[in-house]
């Protein structure tokens, strides 16, 4: 008898530890459901979900569509991003595009153009100009239709950014015309930050110079801080006495976007982005360019700045960087008054690809 008490009183307490455990995991997978009922309800948003994910969030552009709904693979397609037979990654480009015989889907993409991230001098510098939004539609189409196609430039509609001119420009848009589509279109990528800070209502104006995190963004886009190496002199041309910070500007979103419906397809979209800065006051600098769709890996490029570092125009796209559509221009700094050669970089044309079956 006394085993047999024993035993019971063994497994009642395996038994208590395992209604314990069994409580515990239930609430983990109501947990867990909770979470899963979320996310499928924002799936359930489509478009709406995607287009406000920011840069950071890249993980959620799979979700995209890049196949019909009967799952076929594309047989073939074509790219608009520059003049015929021109290696020039400023400039954009238009064609019109005749659905070929026999062909009954397409998907448009388009990518606006990058904005151009001016110059830097006199212990100041400028960010990665912003990327161009992107959009993209999956429909029908007929043989015979015609599509006029135009890539938006990022520099024909501007003169060019160098020593002397104070603001990067904005990236033109990139669009698609035609039957079962309207006012489908990708804007460039905007090319002053103290203009999209001042536009969300996140910074104020001191003395003409836009204040965020304790920081300066200057009207010309440059990013200036009281300069505490050269014995507490301004830093910037004409920035305010004591602005010096050790903090980050975050990647983010700007209000840079995307339009357009079909008769038949569901318009997807990315608005365009910011990279990141962050500098503090010893004059230590790194900024990082935001991913662009289709180019996540490639486009995130990082730095860190150093004292009359080049940048600008010497890493553009024409010395064999960030060759990428809708890529801003390459962040510039230049300091200790130095002004010889601190030209900014001209953002990347925009792109548009066709892909059919």
């Amino acid at each position: 008898m006394a085993a047999d008490v024993l035993l019971y009183n063994a497994l009642n307490e395996v038994n208590k530890i395992l209604v314990t455990q069994d409580a515990t995991l239930t609430t983990n997978i109501a947990t867990q459901n909770s979470l899963c009922a979320t996310a499928i309800a924002n799936i359930a948003l489509g478009p709406t979900y995607i287009g406000n994910a920011g840069p950071n969030q890249a993980n959620i552009w799979c979700l995209i569509p890049t196949l019909p709904a009967t799952g076929a693979a594309w047989t073939t397609g074509l790219k608009v991003c520059r003049c015929a037979g021109s290696s020039n990654w400023n400039y954009g480009s238009c064609c019109a595009w005749t659905v070929p015989a026999g062909v009954t889907c397409a998907r448009f993409q388009l990518w606006g153009a990058g904005a151009g991230s001016g110059y830097g001098c006199c212990c100041a510098f400028t960010p990665f100009g912003g990327t161009g939004a992107y959009a993209s539609v999956i429909m029908p189409v007929t043989a015979g239709n015609t599509y006029t196609i135009c890539a938006g430039c990022a520099h024909c509609c501007s003169i060019q950014p160098g020593f002397g001119v104070v603001n990067g420009y904005p990236g033109c848009p990139s669009y698609v015309t035609g039957t079962g589509l309207s006012n489908f279109c990708a804007e460039g990528g905007e090319s002053s930050l103290g203009c999209q800070l001042l536009t969300r209502c996140i910074c104020g104006i001191v003395s003409g110079y836009c204040m965020f995190l304790g920081g300066c963004v200057c009207n010309n886009n440059s990013v200036c801080w009281h300069d505490s190496i050269q014995g507490g002199g301004q830093g910037g041309v004409g920035a305010p006495s004591g602005c010096c910070f050790d903090n980050m500007f975050p990647m983010m979103s700007s209000c840079r976007t995307y339009y357009g419906s079909a008769t038949t397809g569901t318009i997807y979209g990315i608005r365009g982005s910011y990279g990141s800065i962050a500098l503090n006051c010893n004059g230590t600098i790194r900024v990082q360019h935001p991913p662009i769709y289709g180019f996540a890996s490639s486009s995130c490029c990082c730095c860190i700045i150093t004292t009359n570092y080049g940048g600008g125009c010497c890493f553009g796209a024409a010395a064999g960087y960030m060759q990428i559509p809708g890529a801003g221009g390459f962040a510039n700094f230049k300091c200790g008054g130095n002004t010889s050669g601190s030209y900014g970089d001209r953002g990347k044309s925009g792109m548009v690809c066709v892909s059919y079956l």
